[in-house]
């Protein structure tokens, strides 16, 4: 078995929702032995393919069971519901209790963990993703979801993949997967894992190319995906500005919100944002849902250090190493420049050793060459 914490606090930090720990659940076929009346039907040979069944069978049946931990607006303790989830969205988890009974519904709101089991490929993939062996894990979880029967366990894993096409800078790939983890369930929970681009750097071809097909799509999602990857193509630039300005009225609030906070982008590079605009960018953030607060913080930060307000600028950039680092790069992008606001402004302690995070937990992205030679630098020059 494994568990999926669905608490708030969870579902808007660290995505630990898509990390499964240990449980204390278990299953030994040599409980069903101690019996005594198993213990007779299996000395005959008669019964004994008929009893290795049935207890395959109800170890089937066991390893089914899953868990719905619950806190329920009317209960002050938690309550737990067995069963077999039949759905999971991001509005509602649906579970039988029985097979002859009908299929229960709870609000997703209420959830504060799922237990369930998972398949050996996907364990070992979510563990070799955990290590940063990032490659091994994609192929051990394509296996999983390819494997994988149940539709909400599929979404998942697919919500997995698309950390790790992020964390490879693989927009197309990590595109892909969330356009299909969107089709499968619109009011996703996990909405917050689009892959979109808020700090400058290339575009792979086969991303671009990706880019604008989504952009020309129908799909808002794939469309503001597109639009942020081409913001600063030297061809398409207008178009993906121009796409951005539409989307900024969707009906889809989720749209809506990251299409308006994308057009921030240029200007937070400029540094000449003046402090009332500044004011009211940190305003918008707190209104929006935390779990979609990560790339907007990151363009805030920009906008701080511009203004030489080194010291708001780092406490934004951490939100995203510290809250919210499903955007694995962009985190060790924002931990690099909440390192460099704070040695500017004489925080040298502070300053290395976030660098020194950056080489060791974001080892894999490019950000860890240019933090450990930042380390080097100050160690040559420590009173500079």
């Amino acid at each position: 078995m494994s568990k999926y914490p669905m608490s708030k606090e969870c579902r808007s930090s660290n995505d630990e929702c898509l990390r499964p720990v240990t449980s204390s659940f278990g299953f030994r076929h040599s409980d069903f032995f101690r019996h005594s009346s198993l213990d007779i039907l299996v000395t005959s040979g008669a019964t004994y393919a008929f009893v290795t069944a049935l207890l395959l069978s109800l170890a089937g049946a066991a390893r089914a069971q899953d868990k719905v931990i619950l806190q329920r607006s009317n209960f002050s303790a938690r309550v737990a519901i067995s069963g077999v989830i039949e759905d999971y969205t991001g509005t509602e988890v649906s579970i039988r209790t029985d097979a002859n009974e009908a299929t229960k519904t709870y609000p997703a709101a209420e959830i504060v963990e799922i237990q369930t089991a998972q398949s050996e490929l996907h364990t070992r993939g979510l563990k070799l993703l955990g290590e940063g062996k990032v490659e091994q894990a994609v192929r051990d979880l394509e296996a999983a979801l390819k494997a994988e029967s149940r539709v909400w366990v599929r979404r998942e894993i697919l919500g997995v993949l698309v950390r790790c096409g992020l964390r490879r800078g693989d927009y197309a790939a990590a595109g892909t997967r969330f356009l299909a983890l969107l089709k499968s369930d619109p009011t996703t929970r996990m909405f917050r894992l689009i892959p979109l681009v808020w700090a400058p750097e290339s575009t792979a071809r086969a991303a671009r190319g990706d880019a604008q097909t989504w952009m020309l799509g129908k799909v808002e999602a794939g469309r503001l995906m597109g639009a942020s990857l081409l913001y600063d193509d030297p061809e398409l630039r207008k178009e993906a500005r121009s796409v951005l300005k539409e989307l900024s009225s969707s009906t889809d609030v989720r749209v809506r919100v990251l299409a308006q906070m994308q057009a921030w982008r240029a200007e937070a590079l400029t540094g000449n944002l003046g402090r009332q605009q500044i004011a009211q960018w940190q305003k918008r953030i707190d209104e929006v849902p935390e779990d979609l607060r990560a790339g907007p913080s990151f363009l805030l930060g920009r906008a701080y250090a511009g203004q030489h307000d080194y010291e708001l600028a780092a406490a934004t950039f951490l939100w995203l190493p510290l809250v919210d680092d499903h955007d694995f790069r962009l985190a060790a992008r924002a931990c690099l420049e909440a390192g460099v606001a704070l040695d500017k402004i004489g925080q040298r302690t502070e300053a290395t050793t976030l660098f020194r995070e950056v080489t060791q937990r974001f080892a894999d992205t490019p950000f860890a060459d240019e933090a450990d030679a930042l380390l080097k630098r100050s160690a040559e020059n420590p009173d500079k």
